[in-house]
């Protein structure tokens, strides 16, 4: 029976904050859905992705921590952290106030290039399915916000400065 070590328990704890972010983000976002009844359907496909990303972390059995996972950079736990406590805050506000529709598309521009930057897996070349989930969350975080910016423009709102 393989050992249970501290790097092991940090990767976990690593994967298990990156679940908790993505439900937090999805949160966020079927708000701005109930919101937003017009554009509900740019929220709940967001959430439903979110969601998604949250079952593809849920996949990511890292209890091999040899072989081609050992090559896997795990981000700082801190960083998730961080950004988690931003969710909070914005889940804070929302049980305040209603947003307009500019700045819930704003606080989901910035949520999504936060998510961004506190997710930086260094990964290797590979094609193990644990991998490739974890580059494509990466890849479609990065997609969110160019989808975000587009939906702003389309509305008739610019970018934030």
């Amino acid at each position: 029976m393989e050992q249970i070590t501290p790097e092991y328990v940090a990767r976990q704890q690593v994967l298990l904050a990156c679940i908790d972010l993505e439900i937090a983000v999805s949160l966020i976002y079927r708000e701005f859905s109930r919101q937003f009844t017009s554009e509900s359907d740019f929220w709940t496909k967001l959430a439903l992705e979110e969601e998604d990303h949250a079952r593809l972390y849920l996949a990511a059995d890292m209890l091999q921590v040899t072989g081609e996972y050992a090559a896997v950079r795990f981000p700082p736990a801190a960083f998730i952290m961080k950004t988690l406590e931003f969710t909070e805050q914005i889940k804070d506000q929302l049980r305040k106030r209603a947003f307009s529709l500019n700045e819930a598309l704003d606080v989901a521009l910035k949520l999504e290039k936060t998510v961004a930057e506190s997710i930086v897996f260094e990964l290797p070349e590979s094609s193990d399915p644990v991998i490739a989930n974890l580059r494509k969350i990466i890849n479609d975080t990065e997609a969110h916000v160019d989808r975000i910016e587009r939906f702003r423009m389309e509305k008739g709102f610019s970018l934030p400065g």
